[in-house]
């Protein structure tokens, strides 16, 4: 039976970022170790107002970019992965990301934290913590790759809301 896993990427000025391709690596393992599959999904944000649709998360091309190239690196690396890009307005992409988990069943949403420190998040949110707090499936948080990590550092964090689904 083939397990699928739900790899949520953002794009970043570094393509991809760090924290993405921790992300990345980790549901290469998972998949390696358990024969799933792997959906690369980005959403793409937009605004609507008075002078049209905004899209505010990226440039044009750069979300379908990072998708491609982790696909690529996935399949490379002899992980079966595909990528898909969804749309949705602006702060719902947690929202939408568990929506593709629920169309995939998706038995694991796998993201990378893009922060070192929660300050940015006590302001604006995240999407990490969106994503925990309104869960239905086993979700993995990956922090990113740093070069001066101190020892014992931070693990992964790994957060289930809801039923087991058998």
């Amino acid at each position: 039976m083939i397990k699928n896993i739900l790899l949520a990427v953002d794009a970043a000025s570094h393509d991809p970022a760090r924290h993405v391709r921790a992300a990345a690596d980790m549901a290469r393992d998972l998949s390696r170790d358990s024969g799933g599959h792997v959906i690369v999904l980005h959403v793409h944000e937009f605004a609507t107002g008075r002078f049209g649709r905004i899209q505010v998360d990226c440039g044009d091309g750069e979300g379908e970019g990072v998708v491609e190239k982790i696909v690529a690196d996935l399949q490379a690396a002899g992980v079966s992965a595909e990528g898909e890009i969804r749309e949705t307005h602006l702060g719902h992409i947690a929202r939408a990301i568990l929506h593709a988990a629920q169309d995939h069943d998706a038995r694991l949403v796998v993201l990378g934290s893009s922060s070192r420190t929660d300050l940015p998040r006590l302001l604006l949110g995240s999407v990490a913590s969106r994503l925990l707090h309104i869960a239905t499936r086993p979700v993995l948080i990956v922090p990113r790759e740093d070069t001066h990590a101190e020892p014992g550092g931070a693990s992964a964090v790994v957060a289930s809301a809801g039923a087991d689904e058998g």
